[in-house]
């Protein structure tokens, strides 16, 4: 008799000089060669996160957005690089034909006919990934931008043997990708199969040439070949062939917003978000709200803490429903929702009604004359299921960094762009498809997404990078980190 067994084991590495974070080994040990090699956290998370493209392809892609904080140490200074996708000029708030009824999949906006927001060319939103990540290396990296896309070259041109989770993934979705032949041919074996995982014999190899092919344009050329250049091309091309709103102007338009971070405290710990329209200021107000309670009444060792907790939750995501939008669009009571008095004062509604209450919060627009502005979202300006990548990297010189990056449902669009090996993320889901909310489609709007990449400090020391995928449960994730790192000792040298 054969038998196998899968066991599930986690380990707690330690390292004296620097660390990089992955969800899989292969992109973490890209980073960490990079810092090996005399990189910073920047080079080492950005090269990182272009390599989970290749081993991790339906988690994130270069065709897809982004957000990132960086605290560069030498600098005294914490940035946050917002990457995102935007709507491409075509689209209006009545693009998309509704239905009755609600929708399926990561959110439950209304139903969209034919499910055009979800998945194929009309999802395809204006993708930003290139751009951020090549402005990160050139601001804030030690290395050049061709040495850190080399490694994710190399692994696309040699390929891999598929892990268990990446070949039932393509498993679980192999009828849905073989709808799209180019997709089919991109990530199934001979356009038809999945490639076997190893058991007892070798694994099948998966290699992505025409990927590889893209990232030796990028690294010979930069990121303008992706926006004006041959790939910009292919893919305006592919979007007229598929009645897809992209076009290349919406491309050569594309332009990264940095911003200083939003800030704020939980108990012992000072904060660092990415501000304006991601999940900065709901998992803030969450924490704000939790600090309201004793630290004992708010830990997961109790049906009233968890509790708590959930309320918190719901009553944050409420006020991000209700009220945010791009904060370049959409005036909202950003300084209230970020306040620890609005925090205190839906604190103070659910001691009074108890957690069971269902009575609407407070008004944060009472609030918002009152508070102070950790970051003017609108004048800080520079040039739910599994289906995100987070890194997270630091150095011997204590930069931190903590990325997030999407192709936002697992497999995008379901559209790779012929003869380049790029799947384009289906961005436009991020939008509430009725008009007239704050959420709504407008034309190089930028959408409200669920990343939440952090960074604490503890007496002004680097202290925790932290983030994580899975849509919108990534906040939650995200403020289950917090709560648990305020409890632990600092780091220290």
């Amino acid at each position: 008799m054969i038998r196998s067994a899968l066991a599930a084991t986690k380990v707690t590495p330690l390292a004296p000089h620097g660390m990089v974070v992955a969800a899989h080994p292969l992109g973490a040990e890209v980073g960490a060669a990079i810092l090996k090699r005399g990189g910073n956290a920047v080079d080492a998370a950005v090269a990182t996160a272009i390599a989970m493209t290749v081993v991790e392809p339906f988690m994130s892609t270069i065709g897809g957005g982004g957000t990132m904080l960086a605290h560069l140490a030498k600098r005294g200074e914490t940035v946050a690089l917002d990457f995102n996708v935007q709507a491409p000029a075509a689209c209006h708030e009545s693009v998309y034909p509704l239905e009755e009824g609600l929708g399926v999949g990561l959110f439950t906006w209304r139903k969209v006919t034919g499910d055009a927001n979800m998945y194929g060319h009309r999802s395809v939103a204006v993708p930003g990934s290139v751009a951020g990540l090549a402005l990160a290396i050139e601001r804030y990296g030690t290395m050049d931008w061709s040495d850190v896309l080399a490694p994710a070259i190399a692994l696309a041109r040699q390929g891999m043997e598929p892990d268990w989770y990446v070949a039932l993934t393509m498993a679980v979705h192999a009828a849905e990708i073989a709808a799209y032949p180019e997709t089919a041919r991109t990530y199934l074996r001979h356009g038809h199969y999945i490639h076997r995982p190893p058991t007892l014999e070798p694994g099948d190899r998966m290699t992505f040439p025409a990927l590889a092919g893209s990232l030796e344009l990028l690294a010979k050329d930069g990121p303008q070949a992706f926006y004006r250049g041959p790939i910009a091309d292919a893919i305006a091309a592919e979007m007229r062939a598929g009645g897809g709103f992209l076009s290349k102007a919406d491309l050569a338009a594309y332009t990264v917003k940095t911003h200083a971070p939003l800030l704020g405290r939980y108990r012992n710990l000072e904060l660092a978000f990415s501000p304006g329209a991601t999940g900065g200021v709901t998992a803030l107000e969450t924490l704000n709200i939790l600090s309201a309670f004793p630290s004992d009444q708010v830990g997961c060792d109790s049906t009233h803490g968890l509790h708590l907790r959930a309320e918190a939750v719901r009553y944050a995501f409420h006020d991000r429903l209700t009220y945010l939008g791009d904060p370049e669009r959409v005036a909202a009571p950003w300084r209230a929702l970020a306040s620890t008095a609005y925090g205190e004062a839906v604190a103070s509604c659910l001691r009074r009604r108890g957690p069971r209450s269902q009575k609407p919060g407070p008004d944060p627009w009472r609030f918002e004359a009152k508070t102070r502005r950790a970051v003017d979202p609108s004048t800080a300006a520079g040039p739910s299921g599994d289906c995100t990548t987070h890194i997270g990297a630091v150095d011997r010189q204590r930069n931190l960094v903590s990325l997030t990056h999407t192709a936002v449902s697992l497999f995008g669009s379901r559209v790779v762009v012929p003869g380049t090996g790029i799947l384009l993320s289906n961005g436009m889901i991020w939008f509430d498809p009725e008009p007239g909310r704050p959420n709504s489609i407008a034309p190089g709007k930028r959408a409200l997404v669920n990343m939440v990449p952090a960074l604490a400090f503890r007496r002004g020391e680097p202290y925790l990078t932290l983030g994580a995928p899975g849509g919108r449960c990534t906040r939650r994730a995200a403020i289950s980190g917090w709560t648990i790192g305020s409890a632990q000792r600092p780091w220290r040298r």
